[in-house]
């Protein structure tokens, strides 16, 4: 079954495969009493693990870019994530690069991400945080970025937005300046900029 499946969306672009299974496998976890059913397939023996004044239910995680805008949370927890992480977010929505931006490494099982911050912005993601029956055990980090337009010299006001914005509605933040893919962004990492953005947030954050 699986070879099967996996033939057929790999008739189907990287990106579009993502988003096709993403919402089938919603809508099926989305059915009273499925998610009961793959609950002991994918969640072993809990292994909590305690961090920043926070106790996840085990050690592996979602990293940022799979779920960006909050799309998929409680489908992907049936999967038996300790925590998801969403984002990268920006202030105001952007639609990243030009396509194609996602490719398949099949020989290494791997992809090459070059998507750019695409996201739908910071105020769709706390809406959808606010409305969400997230299953209480689960933790939700936040990551966020600047907008491409926003020049590095008030990049702070960018991370601030989206802190102030997500603060009720996640539980940890990742600031991310580590994309290759947002032009001058790395920049961000030089020891000046980044203890200013983290002194500055972490001050909000108190």
């Amino acid at each position: 079954m699986y070879s099967l499946v996996k033939s057929l969306l790999f008739q189907l672009d990287p990106e579009t495969a993502h988003h096709f299974s993403m919402q089938n496998w919603r809508r099926l976890t989305s059915v009273i009493g499925v998610r009961s059913i793959f609950k002991p397939m994918f969640q072993s023996q809990d292994f909590p693990v305690k961090k920043m004044g926070l106790t996840f239910r085990n050690p592996v995680g979602l990293a940022a870019g799979f779920d960006k805008n909050g799309d998929y949370i409680n489908a992907l927890a049936a999967l038996g994530f300790g925590f998801i992480e969403v984002g990268t977010i920006t202030p105001m929505p952007q639609p990243g690069n030009p396509k194609p931006r996602l490719f398949r490494l099949p020989k290494d099982q791997a992809l090459i991400n070059r998507m750019g911050f695409n996201n739908l912005g910071v105020d769709v993601l706390r809406d959808r945080l606010e409305r969400l029956d997230k299953p209480e055990d689960l933790i939700i980090g936040g990551n966020i970025g600047k907008n491409k337009v926003t020049d590095n010299k008030v990049a702070l006001r960018d991370y601030e937005i989206c802190v102030r914005e997500l603060h009720e509605v996640v539980d940890y933040f990742v600031v991310n300046v580590s994309s290759p893919n947002t032009p001058g962004l790395r920049e961000l990492q030089e020891k000046e900029p980044l203890t200013r953005i983290c002194t500055e947030l972490q001050n909000r954050n108190q």
